[in-house]
């Protein structure tokens, strides 16, 4: 686990340094052109959530998520014992 965080912290110095090593102005166009892209994400949600009011006498309904039915059969067939999730800490039983 060390490896792999010592090579990440690697990985982000040099991203940071490659950073800085760019001229302000092209950082500065960076910076507005991602900004802009997430103006434009944005507003696209916005148009959509104000299209679908509009296109449902003015409301929205929000539902429960339904399970699919092969995770329904699943279910089913495990044993119909409840464990009480506080007796456990990471699948085994505390002490």
């Amino acid at each position: 686990m060390k490896n792999f965080r010592k090579k990440i912290e690697e990985t982000l110095e040099k991203l940071d340094l490659k950073w800085r090593d760019l001229p302000l102005k092209t950082q500065f166009r960076y910076v507005i052109l991602l900004f802009g892209f997430y103006l434009i994400v944005g507003i696209g949600v916005l148009v959509k959530v104000c299209y679908d009011l509009g296109r449902e006498e003015g409301h929205m309904t929000i539902e429960h998520i339904n399970s699919s039915g092969v995770l329904k059969d699943r279910s089913e067939d495990k044993d119909s014992v409840v464990t009480n999730p506080k007796n456990s800490e990471n699948g085994r039983e505390r002490k």
